[in-house]
C-alpha cells in the first residue's frame, strides 16, 4: 500500500509554509500542494530548494487571492477589487443553470486562469511534469475537470497526477465535535465530491493520467483526528494509492493582523490547524502509518 500524506496551502503565507516544512522535516508529511498566486511564492520556492525530496503539487486556486491572468479575460471570477470571489457552489450553479453564452464565459475564464497558473508553476519550478489538485476541490466540478483534460493535451507539460477526493464513508464519533461532521456541510461535501470524483477518475483513466484510488480528508476536513484517519484507512482500498490530506499550516499572529479583510482568516487561524500539525509530528501517527504500510514504508513517496 502506498500512501501520500499531503498538506495543502503551501505558499499561502510564510508561517504556513514554515509549519508545513517542519511537518516534513520532523514528522510524517510526504507532500505539499503549492498555491502559485500569492505574494509568498519566492519564500516557498526557497524552502523547496532546500527540500528536493518533498513531493509538490500545484494547488490550482480560483477561490481566493489575485489572479495571474488578465482580469479582463476572467471578469466572471473576480470582484471589483480584482480578487477571486466565486464559491464552489456558485460556479456549479451558474454554469449548469446558465445559458450557452454564460457557460462559454465561465469556462473561458477558468481555462485562462488555470493556464496561467500551470504555466507559471512549471516555469518557476523548472519542471515539465506536474501533479495537480485544487483549492477547495474546484477541479472536481465536471466541466472544470474537462478543462483540466483539455489543458493536459494542449499545454507543453505532462500532467502526471491529479487528486481524486473520493473518500469512503466511515463513522467515528469520539466527541461531540466529531458528531458535527455528520450533521453539516462536511457530509454534503462528502456526497457531492464522491459523486463528481467517480466521473473525474474515469476521465483520468481514459487519458492515462495517474490518480489516487482512495482519499481521506473530506468528512473531517478542518477537524482531522488520529481516530478518524485510522477509521478511514480501514475502509480504503488496500490496493492502490491513498492520499491523506491535512491542513497543518496556520497564520502567525503577526500575519493574522494583516488578513483583516480575508473571509478565509478564521479558517487559517483556527486552532484545529495546530492540532493537525501535532498529528503529523506525532509518534502515534507514525506508528499507525508504518503498521499499515509495513516496515518498508518509504517517507518520500
Amino acid at each position: 500500500m502506498n500512501i501520500i500524506i499531503n498538506a495543502d496551502d503551501f505558499a499561502n503565507s510564510m508561517a504556513m509554509s514554515e509549519t508545513i516544512c517542519r511537518c516534513f522535516d520532523e514528522g510524517m508529511l510526504t507532500s505539499t500542494s503549492m498555491m502559485i498566486n500569492t505574494p509568498y511564492v519566492e519564500d516557498a520556492l526557497e524552502k523547496l530548494r532546500q527540500r528536493p525530496s518533498l513531493r509538490t503539487s500545484l494547488h490550482l486556486n480560483i477561490a481566493e487571492g489575485k489572479p495571474l491572468s488578465d482580469i479582463k479575460k476572467i471578469a466572471y471570477l473576480v470582484d471589483e477589487k480584482g480578487l477571486f470571489c466565486k464559491r464552489y457552489e456558485t460556479i456549479l450553479i451558474n454554469y449548469y443553470f446558465g445559458n450557452l453564452t454564460q457557460k462559454k464565459i465561465i469556462k473561458a475564464a477558468i481555462k485562462a486562469e488555470y493556464t496561467a497558473q500551470i504555466t507559471h508553476y512549471a516555469t518557476l519550478l523548472k519542471t515539465p511534469t506536474i501533479h495537480l489538485d485544487s483549492h477547495q476541490h474546484y477541479h472536481t466540478i465536471p466541466f472544470i475537470s474537462d478543462i483540466l483534460i483539455e489543458l493536459s493535451q494542449e499545454l507543453p507539460y505532462q500532467v502526471t497526477y491529479v487528486r481524486v477526493p473520493k473518500e469512503p464513508f466511515f463513522f467515528e464519533v469520539s466527541s461531540l465535535r466529531d458528531l458535527k461532521n455528520y450533521c453539516g456541510l462536511n457530509l454534503i461535501k462528502h456526497f457531492l465530491l464522491n459523486l463528481f470524483s467517480n466521473q473525474l477518475a474515469r476521465k483520468l483513466h481514459e487519458h492515462h493520467i495517474t490518480c489516487n484510488a482512495s482519499f481521506i480528508g473530506v468528512l473531517f476536513t478542518g477537524n482531522m483526528t488520529l481516530s478518524s484517519i485510522q477509521q478511514a484507512l480501514q475502509k480504503c482500498h488496500q490496493e492502490g494509492l491513498i492520499e491523506i490530506l491535512l491542513h497543518p499550516g496556520f497564520l502567525a499572529e503577526s500575519e493574522a493582523k494583516v488578513w483583516t479583510e480575508s473571509p478565509f482568516k478564521t479558517f487559517y487561524a483556527h486552532p484545529h490547524r495546530k492540532e493537525e500539525m501535532e498529528i503529523l509530528l506525532s509518534p502515534t501517527f507514525k506508528s499507525l502509518i508504518q503498521s499499515i504500510t509495513g516496515n518498508h514504508y518509504a517517507k518520500h513517496i
